[in-house]
This record gives structure tokens, sequence and C-alpha cells, in this order.
């Protein structure tokens, strides 16, 4: 599926298909991607800052990066194959829909903060498995090599 000339898209449906690869890159004005039950194993949300709904559950993903995502109001990425989610976009409250269950091999999601992200998104309420926990750099304990930037606010 080719939707790299559709600069202007705004809402995107492709569940329930065979799609192996989803490029959005080009659609930076997506503000609704619904993309679950494909056998997708990678998606680059990164150019679309607009996007406020994100619906990749059921696909093959081992890792997704909606720090970029700024907009996020409803995050879908249960029964996948993640390791690794980072959700550093500053996103908490207005995020009013979020599950990343059912997604075995995930132990820890990155948030800028992870004392919200511990109190409100738990696996009690289905937000996430039991023993999931909430860091703003996963693993940094074990780190013992880091690189330290002099610009910008990535940490």
């Amino acid at each position: 599926l080719d939707v790299s000339n559709n600069t202007a898209l705004t809402y995107l449906e492709t569940h329930n298909n065979s799609l192996t690869t989803l490029d959005v890159s080009s659609n930076t004005a997506l503000t609704y991607l619904h993309s679950d039950g494909n056998p997708l194993t990678s998606l680059d949300v990164s150019a679309n800052t607009a996007l406020t709904n994100l619906l990749c559950n059921n696909n093959q993903l081992t890792s997704l990066d909606v720090s970029a995502n700024t907009a996020l109001i409803g995050l879908n990425c249960d029964s996948n194959q993640l390791t690794y989610l980072n959700m550093k976009n500053g996103v908490t409250t207005q995020l009013t829909e979020f599950d990343a269950h059912n997604n075995s091999s995930l132990t820890c999601i990155e948030t800028l903060d992870p004392a919200y992200a511990t109190a409100n998104w738990t696996s009690a309420n289905g937000n996430i498995d039991a023993g999931v926990t909430f860091d703003v750099i996963c693993g940094a304990a074990a780190r013992t090599n880091w690189h330290v930037a002099s610009t910008g606010s990535d940490i």
C-alpha cells in the first residue's frame, strides 16, 4: 500500500489485511491511524506529529517509538511482540486510551513521568501486563557508558 503521494491524508484504516510494511512518513497531516491485525514488524510514526490516535495492536511489532507524537489521546499497541516502547512525548492526562497489554517480552516502558504512568496505567486497569514498570530510561541502573549531548533536551 503506497500512500506516499497522499500528503494531506488525515485518516487511514488498514486493519485486518496482510500488510507487512506501512510507510506513513510522507503523511505528516495524519491524525488517525488504525492498522491492527496485520503482520507488521515495524511502524515508524516519528513524522506524524499531528497523530492523535494510533491503533497498531495485533501485529508483530517488536519496538514502537511515539516520543514525537505529542498530540496522542489514544494508543493501542497490545498483542504485539514489543520489547521496547518509548512514550517520552510528555503526554499524560490527555492520553485517555492506552493499552499495551499482552506484550510478554515488554518489561519497561519509557516515559517522561514514570510516577504518573505507574499510578494511572496499571495491569489492574488492563493497560499493561503485570510486572511492567515505567522509567525515564529503561535499564538505566545497569548502564555503564553514557553519551551526553550539550544541545537538545533528549535524555
